[in-house]
Protein backbone atom coordinates (compact mmCIF):
# COMPACT_ATOMS: atom_id res chain seq x y z
CA UNK A 1 0.00 0.00 0.00
CA UNK A 2 2.35 2.24 -0.85
CA UNK A 3 -0.33 5.24 -1.97
CA UNK A 4 -1.90 5.09 1.36
CA UNK A 5 2.30 5.70 2.91
CA UNK A 6 2.95 8.68 0.63
CA UNK A 7 -0.41 10.70 1.38
CA UNK A 8 0.45 11.33 5.05
CA UNK A 9 2.73 14.05 4.27
CA UNK A 10 5.44 13.33 6.15
CA UNK A 11 9.74 13.27 5.41
CA UNK A 12 11.13 10.70 3.12
CA UNK A 13 14.51 9.03 4.14
CA UNK A 14 16.03 10.84 0.46
CA UNK A 15 15.58 14.25 1.69
CA UNK A 16 13.19 15.55 -1.12
CA UNK A 17 10.45 17.51 0.30
CA UNK A 18 7.34 18.63 -2.14
CA UNK A 19 5.04 20.58 0.44
CA UNK A 20 2.44 17.82 -0.20
CA UNK A 21 2.78 14.30 0.37
CA UNK A 22 6.71 14.56 1.20
CA UNK A 23 7.14 17.14 4.32
CA UNK A 24 7.14 20.94 3.83
CA UNK A 25 10.11 22.16 2.48
CA UNK A 26 10.14 25.37 4.98
CA UNK A 27 10.42 23.00 7.90
CA UNK A 28 13.12 21.25 6.71
CA UNK A 29 15.01 24.49 6.22
CA UNK A 30 14.22 25.88 10.02
CA UNK A 31 15.49 22.50 11.23
CA UNK A 32 18.52 22.25 9.39
CA UNK A 33 19.55 25.82 8.85
CA UNK A 34 22.53 26.97 11.56
CA UNK A 35 24.38 30.13 11.94
CA UNK A 36 26.66 29.82 9.74
CA UNK A 37 25.30 27.37 7.26
CA UNK A 38 26.28 27.51 3.57
CA UNK A 39 23.14 27.18 1.84
CA UNK A 40 22.56 26.07 -1.95
CA UNK A 41 19.01 26.30 -3.66
CA UNK A 42 17.69 25.38 -6.86
CA UNK A 43 14.02 26.50 -7.40
CA UNK A 44 11.54 28.09 -9.97
CA UNK A 45 8.89 28.99 -6.58
CA UNK A 46 10.82 30.50 -4.39
CA UNK A 47 9.65 34.29 -3.72
CA UNK A 48 9.30 36.49 -1.44
CA UNK A 49 7.03 35.22 1.25
CA UNK A 50 9.41 31.95 1.50
CA UNK A 51 12.36 34.24 2.52
CA UNK A 52 10.02 36.35 4.85
CA UNK A 53 8.56 33.05 5.93
CA UNK A 54 12.20 32.05 6.70
CA UNK A 55 14.12 35.52 7.15
CA UNK A 56 15.20 34.60 11.14
CA UNK A 57 16.87 31.73 9.92
CA UNK A 58 18.66 32.84 6.51
CA UNK A 59 19.45 35.89 8.47
CA UNK A 60 22.00 34.40 10.65
CA UNK A 61 23.64 32.03 7.31
CA UNK A 62 27.18 32.41 6.12
CA UNK A 63 26.84 31.78 2.53
CA UNK A 64 24.00 31.46 -0.11
CA UNK A 65 23.71 30.52 -3.69
CA UNK A 66 20.59 30.51 -5.02
CA UNK A 67 19.87 29.69 -8.94
CA UNK A 68 16.20 30.44 -9.99
CA UNK A 69 15.31 28.12 -12.63
CA UNK A 70 12.31 29.01 -15.16
CA UNK A 71 8.59 26.90 -13.93
CA UNK A 72 6.90 24.55 -16.09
Amino acid sequence: MRGNAMATNRPNSFGIRDNRTHGKVADFLVEKINAGSHLSVVSAYFTIYAYEALSAELEDIGHLNFLFGEPR
